[in-house]
């Protein structure tokens, strides 16, 4: 029998899953719109030279390429490359195609511009609870604001944004990539190979200290650097952000990231956790500055995360601009959503029975009166009842008919039907 299932990792979402998923995506837009950001959009298609060049870390490694096209593709050629027989890629996240619509509408766009982009991206992930190969983004970033009060504002609305959603106990660990490669660079390892030694340090969540030494020493590293560099690691995470001075970390710096985390919690009225973390180094190697990821009970990983990329439009365009963004996880914050779904404001469908002999003219003049509180189909009253009522659920919430609505029964939900 033929395989209907979508791809691994790729999922069907019937009228109820995908009802709630809209809901999450309208509150989401509705909050980030209500905060000045404006919606844009690019297209899920970008040039290998864009990507390739993004300094995206392992989603580099994940990215699903497309192959060239007509005269552009000859197999005839022996020991053919990757290289030469792809010309184009899936965005593996919305930041690299932003940064490029930027440098190419930078002219037309004030500063600083304020974007929010909420579409689906695309890795080659090992399929996982809430980690999908097609997944949705919800990003907002901020163009050409270098202060600190475009991250303020970013966290804020995404505070404000979840909140809106229900969610209570939300941690946001934060991290400066500048004090993070100030301490790789005092355990003595080259500015060439901090990137390197940062994309090993954001596992440590997943792979423990252990392991990030043991995956160093398999990149080649000296043990006496990394045995260094653990050991800051662990004192600064014993000790806290204080302690980075010590291993080189600017003042500046320091006292920068100490005014944003205190800002943020009065901003928040100490309604969340905030706190400095050195493991949050956000894999990509594109982050110049502050990162962060935001967390809460029920899901082992962030729900939201993101970072200042400052040199990113510089390295496409060759015209500087300071760009700092966050983006929110939608498939775990709907997965963690599911369970609760009846706590949600979500505007409930009804099915509306009528029989053949009922007048048209009045059933529809029916439904436009119920449409005022619900969504509201229609169905002529079907002959197998109890198949009928059986699937109802997976796209009504309550269920009545004209018969019971000219007796004046009142509408019940559908499980009591």
């Amino acid at each position: 029998m033929k395989n209907f299932n979508p791809i691994r990792g790729t999922y069907d979402y019937l009228p109820k899953e995908a009802r709630l998923r809209e809901y999450v995506r309208a509150t989401i837009l509705n909050s980030y719109q209500e905060n000045g950001y404006n919606l844009i959009d690019t297209p899920i298609l970008e040039s290998l030279d864009f990507l390739n060049s993004s300094e995206g870390g392992d989603n580099l490694r994940l990215m699903f390429k497309t192959i060239k096209r007509g005269e552009k593709l000859d197999l005839t050629k022996e020991n053919l490359t990757i290289d030469e027989i792809t010309e184009e890629g899936l965005r593996y996240d919305l930041t690299v195609p932003l940064a490029r619509m930027y440098s190419n509408n930078r002219e037309k766009l004030p500063t600083p511009f304020k974007t929010i982009q909420i579409g689906p991206a695309f890795r080659a992930e090992r399929p996982q609870r809430g980690r999908n190969r097609q997944f949705t983004q919800c990003d907002i970033d901020v163009f050409g604001d270098s202060s600190i009060n475009a991250e303020l504002e970013l966290i804020k609305t995404c505070f404000d944004t979840l909140e809106r959603l229900g969610f209570e106990n939300l941690i946001l660990r934060i991290n400066d990539r500048e004090i993070l490669n100030q301490l790789v660079r005092f355990a003595g390892f080259e500015d060439g190979e901090i990137g390197t030694v940062c994309v090993t340090l954001d596992k440590i969540d997943k792979i423990s200290i252990t392991g990030v030494m043991m995956e160093l020493i398999e990149k080649g590293f000296a043990t006496e650097k990394i045995n260094k560099l653990v050991d800051i690691v662990n004192d600064v995470v014993d000790k806290g952000l204080l302690a980075t001075e010590k291993y080189g970390a600017c003042r500046e710096k320091i006292e920068r990231m100490n005014y944003l985390i205190d800002t943020l919690t009065r901003l928040t009225k100490n309604r969340f956790t905030i706190k400095y973390d050195i493991s949050i180094v956000r894999g990509q190697g594109y982050y110049t500055g502050t990162v962060y990821e935001l967390y809460t009970d029920g899901f082992s990983g962030a729900i939201g995360g993101g970072g200042r990329y400052d040199k990113m439009v510089e390295k496409f365009s060759g015209n500087p601009s300071p760009v700092v963004g966050i983006s929110l996880g939608f498939e775990p914050i709907c997965l963690l959503l599911k369970d609760r779904e009846n706590d949600l404001n979500i505007r409930q469908n009804l099915a509306l029975i009528y029989d053949d002999d009922d007048d048209i003219i009045e059933v529809f003049e029916l439904k436009d009166r119920l449409k005022r509180e619900y969504n509201v189909s229609l169905y002529t009253r079907p002959k197998n009842a109890k198949t009928f009522y059986m699937k109802l659920p997976e796209v009504a919430d309550f269920v009545t008919s004209v018969k019971d609505l000219k007796e004046n029964r009142p509408i019940k939900p559908l499980v009591e039907k």
